[in-house]
């Protein structure tokens, strides 16, 4: 599937309905910054620790220019805020018209190991109910628009797996920029979400949240998650996450690597 990325705002999402997440539950969550400050206004997507060095979170998280920041251990808390210092790793692949397209899905490297707990990646992928997470707001407004602000604590909901064909059919006729490959076939289809956060089933991550089918209004459509039981996805993730660290000492003092 090629995805377009759009802006952040139009694509933010909002767990609604859920619940208090248990404090032994999500302890990889990440929250992402564009800036560096606590400022509310600065936070703008979740994420997942899927090894001791390595987030996993949607593309579209992502501008060039931007300062990015990583709060982990953000569940329970207090949580311990890091600079993203390396250029964020992307999935591409090529078209029909051997147009490279770009997808949904980003691999961002922490500048030191952390201790904290990552999510196992996916094994089978029969995951008929999944649960996802987040920190924005909690309930909608009057006639069901989507509220700004945020949860002070984490909220997990469990969500069905739907048929993607309803989310697909809104989309061409709503936001074509989002679904120029009717071939589609990297997506879970859900009905909540919060960006870039992980979609969960049995404490193993098979998704990330991308975007939903309305962007005004709460649970009317489906939303849409980056599906990591793709293999192509798979092996880009462990192959990126594999990479040899640097080494220097005699040898980097002889020029050599």
């Amino acid at each position: 599937l090629g995805v377009t990325v759009s802006t952040v705002v139009d694509l933010q999402k909002r767990i609604y309905g859920g619940k208090d997440c248990d404090p032994d539950e999500r302890l990889y969550h990440v929250r992402l910054y564009r800036n560096p400050s606590s400022a509310i206004s600065d936070f703008f997507c979740g994420a997942s620790l899927i090894s001791d060095q390595w987030i996993l979170t949607a593309a579209h998280c992502y501008e060039p220019g931007w300062t990015m920041h990583a709060v982990l251990g953000v569940h329970p808390g207090p949580g311990e805020q890091v600079e993203i210092k390396e250029p964020p790793e992307f999935y591409t692949d090529t078209g029909k018209n051997n147009n490279q397209r770009s997808h949904d899905i980003m691999l961002l490297k922490l500048p030191m190991a952390t201790k904290i707990p990552p999510i196992a990646l996916p094994g089978s992928c029969n995951h008929p109910e999944v649960s996802v997470a987040g920190h924005a707001a909690t309930a909608g407004g009057p006639n069901g628009e989507r509220n700004p602000g945020e949860s002070p604590t984490l909220q997990c909901v469990d969500i069905e797996i739907v048929q993607c064909k309803v989310l697909r059919n809104h989309l061409r006729t709503n936001n074509p920029e989002q679904n120029h490959d009717t071939s589609n076939k990297h997506y879970i289809c859900l009905t909540q979400g919060d960006s870039g956060g992980g979609v969960v089933y049995k404490n193993k991550l098979y998704g990330v949240m991308s975007f939903t089918g309305d962007m005004d209004h709460v649970c009317t459509a489906p939303a849409a998650f980056m599906d990591i039981c793709n293999q192509e996805y798979l092996k880009w993730i462990k192959d990126t996450i594999k990479k040899p660290k640097g080494k220097c000492g005699l040898l980097c003092g002889l020029g050599q690597t």
